[in-house]
């Protein structure tokens, strides 16, 4: 992997930036009035952990880590733009939304419904860029763990969403009409 390490460095760094920015824009959002228990939240943060492992490749008894693409300059480039879009995808959300994000599913005081900037187009971009920078990240790691890393996160952020739409249905008007004109995490797609 030595020839990616500027590629590889790239997506650290991609990594580092979305994780600080998330810390400190955790400190500006509305006050908490009603959240997912607590074993929901654990859950989310073990699944977190594995998809770490996963893509550092540190799950070995598995056997995910049997390469599936070739460690090229055209691969790392890739996996840095995919990884990049994901992160500006994220980070547009997560400005957009302001104070009624949460990292597990909740509901804010004066939560508001927000169908602007990113979430013209879909309802969870938050949850599509941090999926964009999963897929980058395993396709520069080009190993199977990596892409099995992928299909966790997308399988539990499918789930974590929906879980959200039952809330936001239940307490915020207008919510079903945006989720009936809105795809959830690709426009047009899904």
């Amino acid at each position: 992997m030595k020839e990616m390490e500027p590629t590889a460095k790239f997506v650290t760094v991609c990594w580092a930036v979305v994780t600080a920015f998330w810390v400190v824009s955790a400190f500006w959002v509305k006050r908490t009035k009603e959240r997912q228990p607590l074993p929901g939240r654990l859950l989310y943060l073990g699944l977190t952990v594995l998809v770490v492992m996963l893509l550092k490749g540190e799950v070995q008894k598995l056997h995910l880590d049997r390469p599936l693409l070739p460690h090229t300059l055209a691969t790392g480039i890739l996996a840095d733009l995919i990884v990049l879009l994901g992160l500006w995808i994220a980070i547009w959300a997560r400005v957009t939304l302001g104070g009624n994000w949460s990292s597990s599913v909740t509901l804010k005081e004066g939560h508001e419904l927000i169908q602007r900037g990113p979430y013209r187009l879909i309802r969870h971009p938050i949850y599509s860029g941090l999926l964009l920078m999963v897929l980058g990240t395993a396709i520069l790691v080009g190993r199977t763990g990596g892409f099995f890393a992928f299909l966790i996160c997308f399988c539990a952020l499918w789930v974590k969403a929906r879980r959200e739409e039952l809330l936001l249905t239940k307490n915020l008007p207008g919510y079903p009409e945006y989720m009936a004109r809105t795809k959830a995490l690709i426009p047009s797609v899904l």
